[in-house]
């Protein structure tokens, strides 16, 4: 297992600074890299454009700044901070454990089944009201919704199978590689070394991964989906275990988006939770135990990260 001793080479909250500094600077580095790329294919010399609506911009131009600016904020910045608390990131993000083929199939059938029960959370979300004297911030956190749910729908605009690939590894591959290495490799990791306790270590780290979304209307599925990831990482020792649980939740999205697209339908009902019966929840919650159960089950043997 990773000896996590290596990473104590600064106080925790001076690693955070550490790791949000590079992700910064990481997400400035590559997004100018990739505009620059942008600019060089396109022809497209018009700096100004850079400057409006999100939703005013040309989808292939907003697809290379989401590309880059991810990569370098989630990916890159994560693994410079790495060899900054001198440890190879290899070690360090748990990618050098032994892969175990019977997890990967459990975290597989756990997000397959676990589908409806978050589809429920979410509605119950959906249907959250502030008390009156926050009436502000509940209109705010309204227009900050839509905001970021009709960019995702422009995102998710896919024409062929090229638009799906380029989709995929926009919302999904990107995502679940970088996120999972900022949250649950790194910030968890320090908040574990912090705590010293890897419960609390999880729940906060799945607070902040759900709230820097800012989609305030899905924050408890999120959440959940968070501590979630972070419970697989723990007791599973790999990192791929996460990744693969974060891809499967972001790509069957966009499959979902596709398949819509394909059948002549628009993305406006994407977001609409009303897909199960009562029955529908109640079995998936079983399951979704059952399933939960077999993979700490699996992992007993193994010694926990921290805490």
């Amino acid at each position: 297992m990773p000896h996590l001793q290596k990473a104590n080479v600064y106080h925790p909250w001076l690693q955070i600074m550490f790791l949000i500094l590079c992700t910064l600077v990481g997400a400035v580095v590559f997004t100018i890299i990739g505009l620059l790329i942008w600019f060089l294919i396109s022809g497209n010399t018009n700096i100004a454009m850079l400057t409006g609506n999100p939703l005013d911009m040309d989808i292939n131009l907003l697809r290379a700044i989401q590309i880059s600016s991810s990569s370098g904020m989630f990916i890159a910045g994560p693994i410079a901070f790495a060899y900054i608390n001198e440890v190879n990131p290899k070690h360090y993000y748990y990618f050098d454990n032994k892969l175990n083929p019977a997890l990967l199939l459990t975290v597989f059938l756990l997000m397959l089944f676990a589908i409806p029960i978050f589809e429920w959370v979410a509605l119950v979300n959906q249907k959250m009201n502030l008390p009156a004297f926050l009436k502000e911030l509940e209109i705010w956190m309204k227009a900050k919704e839509l905001e970021a749910g009709e960019i995702t729908k422009k995102l998710l605009v896919m024409k062929d199978y090229g638009d799906l690939a380029i989709t995929l590894l926009m919302v999904a591959v990107i995502p679940a590689i970088g996120e999972e290495l900022f949250f649950r490799g790194g910030l968890q990791n320090i908040l574990g070394q912090w705590f010293k306790n890897h419960h609390t270590a999880i729940w906060v780290t799945a607070i902040i991964f759900s709230a820097i979304h800012m989609q305030f209307y899905g924050f408890f599925p999120r959440m959940i989906l968070g501590a979630l990831f972070g419970y697989l990482l723990v007791y599973g020792q790999s990192i791929y275990l996460p990744i693969l649980g974060h891809f499967l939740n972001n790509g069957s999205a966009v499959l979902v988006a596709f398949v819509m697209q394909k059948q002549g339908k628009g993305l406006d009902n994407l977001d609409q939770t009303s897909s199960f019966n009562t029955y529908g929840y109640l079995i998936s919650a079983i399951i979704t135990l059952a399933l939960l159960f077999l993979f700490f089950k699996q992992t007993k043997k193994t010694t926990r990260i921290y805490g």
